[in-house]
C-alpha cells in the first residue's frame, strides 16, 4: 500500500472513530436519521433513578446523537455543585450516542441565596461550569461527535464562549445557543448585567452565523437548541418576555423569515412538553408557518422525545414522545 492510501485508510478510520464527522461538524448522507431531545430532570435527590432510567432507554435506542436542553437537577438539590456536575458528566460520558449539552439556569444564573445556595456566586460558577464540561473539540459521550465551537474563531472576545457549537448532520444544520432561563442573567446585579450583555452579543452574532452556514450548506432546515423558554406570554405560563431575551427573539423572527426553509428552536425550561408555532403570532397575523417550537419533557416527567428526519417529509423533522414505561406513574382513579 502506498503512503497516500495509508494516508487515506489512517484518515477514514479516525473521522468513523470520531463519529463520523468532517467538514467541521458535518457528519452522515442526506438519509432519514434519528436523534433524542431531553433535559430538565431530576431536580430532588428521589428522582435520580428516573433519570438513570431515561438514560437506559437513550442508550438502548438507535440514534446518531442525544441533546440536553439543559438544567442538571435542582440548586437546592446540587445543581450547583461540583459532585452533581460530577456524576452527570460520568452518566453524559457513558452515553452510547454522542451527547451534546447546553447550559441551564440551574447550573450557575440560580446558584444564589435567593435560590437556596448560600454564599452562591453565579459568575464563578459560570467559569467553572465552562471549564468543566466544555474541552476539547467534540461532544461527550463513548461515541464522539466532531463539533465547532464558536470558541474556535480567531476573534479573543469570542474564546470562553466554548459551550456554543454547531454541526451538520444530513442535510440539516444543529446549534446550541447558551441562552438560560432566570430572564437569561439579566437584572440582578451590575456585574451579571455586564455579563448579560456580553453573552447576549455574543449569541446573536451565533445565531447569524449559524443561518449563514445553513444557507452555505444548502440545509434543508436549521434546529437550534437552548435552555430558555423565549415565549412566556404563551399559556400555560403566560407572562411577558422579559428584556433578557428580547433582542435575540427579534432577531430570530428575522432570520427565520430571510432563511424561508424549516426553522425548529428547541427549549425546556417551563416543563411543558409542547410542539407549537408562537413566532410572529400577533393580532390577526398568523404565525411564522416555517418555523416550530418544541419543548421537551420536564420533572417530574421524566421522558424524552424521539426526532426523525425524514428526506422525504417537507416538514423535515417528526417528532415522537419517548414514554419511559418504568417512569410511568401507577395511577388509580378516583371520584
Amino acid at each position: 500500500m502506498d503512503k497516500l492510501a495509508t494516508l487515506i485508510v489512517v484518515t477514514c478510520t479516525a473521522l468513523v472513530l470520531a463519529g463520523c464527522a468532517t467538514d467541521g461538524g458535518r457528519a452522515g448522507g442526506t438519509g432519514a436519521f434519528t436523534f433524542g431531545l431531553f433535559g430538565d430532570l431530576a431536580y430532588l435527590p428521589e428522582q435520580e433513578p428516573l433519570l438513570e432510567n431515561v438514560l437506559t432507554d437513550l442508550n438502548v435506542a438507535s440514534l446518531e446523537f442525544v441533546v440536553h436542553v439543559g438544567d442538571l437537577g435542582g440548586p437546592r438539590y446540587g445543581s450547583c455543585s461540583n459532585e452533581l456536575w460530577a456524576r452527570r458528566k460520568a452518566q453524559f460520558d457513558a452515553s452510547v450516542h454522542p451527547l451534546i449539552y447546553t447550559p441551564g439556569d440551574n447550573e450557575w444564573t440560580d446558584c444564589h441565596d435567593a435560590q437556596g445556595v448560600p454564599g452562591g456566586d453565579p459568575l464563578e460558577r459560570l467559569t467553572s461550569l465552562r471549564a468543566f464540561f466544555f474541552q476539547g473539540e467534540h461532544s461527550l459521550g463513548r461515541r464522539a461527535l466532531i463539533l465547532k465551537r464558536q470558541s474556535q474563531s480567531a476573534d479573543p472576545l469570542f474564546r470562553k464562549y466554548r459551550e456554543n457549537v454547531r454541526w451538520v448532520h444530513g442535510d440539516v444544520t444543529f446549534m446550541t445557543l447558551h441562552v438560560v432561563g432566570s430572564n437569561n442573567g439579566f437584572g440582578f446585579s451590575a456585574a451579571s448585567d455586564i455579563e448579560h450583555a456580553e453573552r447576549n452579543r455574543v449569541n446573536m452574532i451565533w445565531l447569524r452565523e449559524g443561518f449563514a452556514a445553513a444557507r452555505a450548506n444548502n440545509s434543508r432546515a436549521i434546529m437550534i437548541i437552548q435552555q430558555a423558554n423565549i415565549f412566556p406570554e404563551v399559556l400555560p405560563y403566560p407572562g411577558k418576555l422579559g428584556t433578557g431575551s428580547s433582542e435575540l427573539r427579534a432577531l430570530l423572527e428575522k432570520e427565520t423569515i430571510a432563511f424561508g426553509k424549516t426553522v425548529v428552536l428547541v427549549h425546556g425550561d417551563s416543563h411543558y412538553f409542547r410542539i407549537d408555532k408562537p413566532l410572529g403570532r400577533r393580532p390577526n397575523v398568523p404565525a411564522i408557518e416555517n418555523f416550530t417550537r418544541v419543548e421537551t419533557f420536564g420533572q417530574p416527567n421524566h421522558h424524552w422525545l424521539h426526532v426523525t428526519v425524514d428526506p422525504d417529509d417537507p416538514n423535515v423533522f417528526i417528532f415522537g414522545q419517548r414514554t419511559v414505561a418504568p417512569n410511568v406513574m401507577k395511577r388509580q382513579y378516583r371520584q
